[in-house]
């Protein structure tokens, strides 16, 4: 056998073994998550900086860290780990049920309000996926994060991920019923003159613009208000407080709405939302549809199989 071949054989078990102790923290905890023993988990480690001439690991007898040539090649291990676990992934979705760990991102207010309430259905239909769920406000790198699944809300998904709309949902410009007593707003215009409570981050010195249509007549306004946050259900909350108000997606006030803690306003006028009106499930397409991906969007993106109705049922 080629010398060349063994050696590379060699390294790639080397940079698994140097993945593990990183993600686990020490070689004593790798040692027990490979099934090898301490002394040869050292011994791949050292051989490993011999051959890179480098240093990976600094240790010492009550911690160990990663130096920056350490980061910098477990940035590659672990992706070469993930290369591994997807082939075998794609090779058992011929055959497998969906099973294992699901990663997954989403905006706080989405996860809140629209995928936390679905994951008890989805559980006890696939109840052998743990679904690990991300909420952030802002856009995350799948690959970097090792994540399997996106939810974005967007018109214009990206071309460099795979992916599948969901559903559609509207923006509703909304307050309290005190804040709006004695108030007539019928044209957006108005708006200039009202505390407003804008949601995102304003550019220094620039108002907030909302955009509204009625019968093909746009008009752009631009707001002002005491607050401006990157959270909706801040915004929410802020509402109900009667500080002013706001343009949010439906599905943050849809119970405030049905109750009457918020009122709708300027209901002649369409809002046009700030990131679009798609809600979106996005994945690396080079990682494929594995059973418990293909099981996770089949489900968000089928209402009858959360929420059974009639036309579903066949009855």
């Amino acid at each position: 056998m080629d010398d060349s071949f063994l050696h590379q054989s060699q390294r790639m078990a080397d940079l698994l073994v140097f993945a593990k102790v990183v993600e686990t923290g020490g070689f004593t905890a790798a040692a027990a998550a490979l099934g090898l023993g301490k002394s040869a988990v050292t011994k791949q480690i050292q051989r490993l900086e011999r051959g890179l001439a480098v240093t990976l690991l600094h240790r010492t007898t009550r911690r160990m860290t990663v130096t920056e040539a350490g980061r910098l090649l477990y940035e590659h291990a672990n992706s070469m780990v993930r290369v591994a676990e997807d082939a075998a992934a794609s090779l058992s979705s011929l055959t497998s049920r969906p099973a294992g760990r699901l990663k997954m991102t989403a905006s706080v207010a989405y996860g809140k309000h629209m995928l936390a309430p679905l994951l008890p259905a989805f559980h006890r239909q696939h109840p052998d996926v743990q679904v690990e769920l991300l909420l952030l406000n802002r856009h995350v790198d799948l690959w970097e994060e090792g994540l399997d699944l996106a939810i974005r809300l967007t018109d214009d998904p990206p071309a460099s991920l795979a992916g599948r709309p969901l559903h559609t949902f509207d923006f509703v410009l909304c307050a309290s019923p005190r804040f709006l007593r004695g108030k007539r707003i019928s044209h957006p215009d108005q708006l200039r003159d009202l505390p407003c409570l804008p949601f995102g981050i304003s550019q220094p010195g620039q108002p907030t613009t909302w955009r509204f249509d009625r019968d093909g007549q746009a008009c752009a306004v631009p707001v002002t208000g005491p607050v401006v946050v990157n959270s909706s259900d801040v915004v929410r909350d802020l509402l109900l407080a009667d500080m002013g108000i706001g343009l949010l997606p439906r599905f943050v006030v849809a119970d405030d709405l049905a109750t009457g803690r918020l009122r709708p306003a300027l209901t002649r006028w369409t809002p046009q939302g700030p990131f679009g009106s798609t809600a979106w499930a996005l994945w690396q397409p080079q990682r494929g549809m594995t059973p418990k991906l293909r099981a996770m969007v089949d489900f968000l993106a089928n209402p009858c199989l959360h929420h059974p109705c009639v036309s579903c049922s066949g009855a």
